[in-house]
C-alpha cells in the first residue's frame, strides 16, 4: 500500500523485512532455531519501526499501531522470563520516539502529499494490524486446543494404566497366593501326617490342577506386562492353521477328561493364515482354557475351522453349565472382573483381554454368541493367505512361500 501512496522507501523496507521474517520462520521450523529466530525477529522488528517512524510521518502515520502489533507478537512468541525485556524495550522505544518528534519535529517530517493518502495508510495499517492479531490468537488457541486434547488423552490412558496396574496388582495377590498356600499346606501334611495313596493321589490332582492354573495366570500376566511396556512386536509367516492347533490343543485332552467333559476338534487342513504362530495359540489356548472352566461335567468343547470368503474363522464352543449365559463386551476389558468356574475355578479375566489385543494386533476379529439355552461360541477370525507379503511390525518383507 506504501507505492499507492508515495511512500516507496517504505515499502521496499518493509518487503525485505518480510523476507527476513519469513526466513526466520523456515529456520525455526526446519531446524528448530526458535530462539535465535525470536530475538533476531523481535530486534528487526524494533529497528524497521523506528526507521518507519521517521520515514512515515511519525505520531501522524501508522507506526504506534506496529509498534503494538510487535508487543503482540512479543508476548506471543517470546519465553515468560523474558517479557519484561522485549516489552519494555518496546514502549520505552514509543516514548522516546514521540519525545524526539515532539522536541524536534523537523527530525520526523509529514510525507503525506495529499489527506487521502494518509487515511488510506491509517486504514490498511489498521486492517493489517488487526488481521495479523487475529490470526496470532488464533493460531495461539488453536496449538492450546491441541495440546490441552493432547493432554486429556494421556491422562486418560494414564488412569487406565494406573486401573489395569491396580486390578492386575489386586490379581496377583489374590490369585497367586491360594495355589502357593495350597502347596506348602500340602507338604506341611507330608511332613507331619502320613497319607494312604488314595488321599495322596485326591490332593496332588488338586495341586496339579491350581498349579497349571497358576501358570496359564503368570503366563499371561508376563505377556500382558510386556505389551504394556514395550508394545506388541511379532513377526508374521505363513501358518497352517491345522497344524498349528492339532497337536498345541491336546494338551487340554486330560484336563477335560478330568473334568468329565468331552472335547472334540474338527480343523480344516487346508486354512492357512499370514499371522504369528505363538500369538494364534496364546488366544485359542485362552480360549479354549476358558471353555473347559465355564462347562459343566458331561459337557462338550469344541474347537473348528473353516474358510470362506478370504477369511479363516476359528470357533471355540462349549456347552455351558446348563443354563442360559449372557454376557456383555466388557468381558475383554480388565476391568470386568472374574466369576468362578463351574469347578469353582479362579481366573483374573486377563486371557481375554489378551485375545482380543492379539487378535487386533494381527488384524483379525473376536466376538462371541450366547447359546439360547446353555453354552458359548467364541469366533475369531483371520485374512487367508492369498499373497507373499509379511508384515513384520510395521514393515513388510517377502518371504517364499
Amino acid at each position: 500500500m506504501n507505492f499507492f501512496v508515495g511512500l516507496p522507501d517504505i515499502a521496499f523496507i518493509s518487503a525485505g523485512t518480510l523476507l527476513i521474517v519469513i526466513v526466520l520462520y523456515l529456520a525455526s521450523r526446519i531446524k528448530a532455531y526458535t530462539g535465535i529466530g525470536i530475538f533476531i525477529f523481535c530486534s528487526t522488528s524494533l529497528v524497521l519501526f523506528t526507521v518507519n517512524y521517521f520515514l512515515n510521518s511519525g505520531v501522524d502515520g501508522p507506526t504506534d499501531l506496529f509498534f503494538v502489533l510487535v508487543i503482540v507478537i512479543m508476548v506471543a512468541v517470546v519465553p515468560v522470563k523474558r517479557y519484561w525485556i522485549a516489552v519494555t524495550s518496546n514502549i520505552l522505544i514509543l516514548l522516546v520516539l514521540h519525545y524526539l518528534q515532539y522536541q524536534h519535529g523537523g527530525w520526523v517530517p509529514f510525507t503525506y502529499t495529499r489527506k487521502l493518502d494518509r487515511y488510506v495508510d491509517l486504514s490498511s495499517a489498521y486492517v493489517t494490524v488487526v488481521a495479523v492479531i487475529l490470526f496470532t490468537f488464533y493460531v495461539i488457541r488453536r496449538n492450546y486446543e491441541i495440546e490441552k486434547q493432547s493432554a486429556e488423552e494421556k491422562t486418560a490412558e494414564m488412569k487406565v494404566l494406573n486401573d489395569e496396574k491396580n486390578k492386575l496388582l489386586s490379581i496377583i495377590s489374590h490369585d497367586l497366593r491360594a495355589p502357593l498356600s495350597n502347596i506348602q499346606n500340602y507338604l506341611e501334611l507330608l511332613s507331619q501326617i502320613n497319607l494312604n495313596i488314595e488321599e495322596r493321589s485326591e490332593i496332588e490332582e488338586q495341586l496339579l490342577l491350581s498349579t497349571r492354573g497358576t501358570l496359564d495366570l503368570l503366563n499371561n500376566v508376563l505377556s500382558w506386562s510386556k505389551n504394556q511396556m514395550d508394545g506388541i512386536k511379532f513377526t508374521r509367516t505363513v501358518v497352517n492353521v491345522s497344524a498349528l492347533l492339532s497337536s498345541h490343543l491336546l494338551i487340554f485332552q486330560p484336563i477335560a477328561q478330568r473334568k468329565k467333559i468331552t472335547f472334540q476338534m474338527a480343523l480344516d487342513p487346508l486354512s492357512e493364515i499370514v499371522a504369528n504362530g505363538d500369538m494364534v495359540q496364546l488366544i485359542i489356548r485362552n480360549l479354549v482354557n476358558n471353555a473347559i472352566k465355564f462347562t459343566a461335567p458331561g459337557g462338550t468343547i469344541t474347537v473348528t475351522t473353516a474358510s470362506e470368503n478370504g477369511i479363516c474363522r476359528i470357533a471355540v464352543s462349549d456347552s455351558g453349565n446348563g443354563q442360559p449365559v449372557q454376557l456383555s463386551d466388557d468381558i475383554f476389558n480388565l476391568n470386568s472382573g472374574s466369576v468362578p468356574g463351574t469347578g469353582n475355578e479362579k481366573g483374573a479375566g486377563l486371557g481375554l483381554v489378551l485375545c482380543k489385543q492379539f487378535t487386533e494386533a494381527l488384524e483379525g476379529k473376536i466376538w462371541f454368541e450366547c447359546h439360547p439355552k446353555s453354552g458359548t461360541t467364541f469366533f475369531v477370525e483371520f485374512p487367508l493367505h492369498q499373497r507373499e507379503t509379511i508384515k513384520t511390525g510395521t514393515s513388510e518383507t517377502l518371504t517364499a512361500i
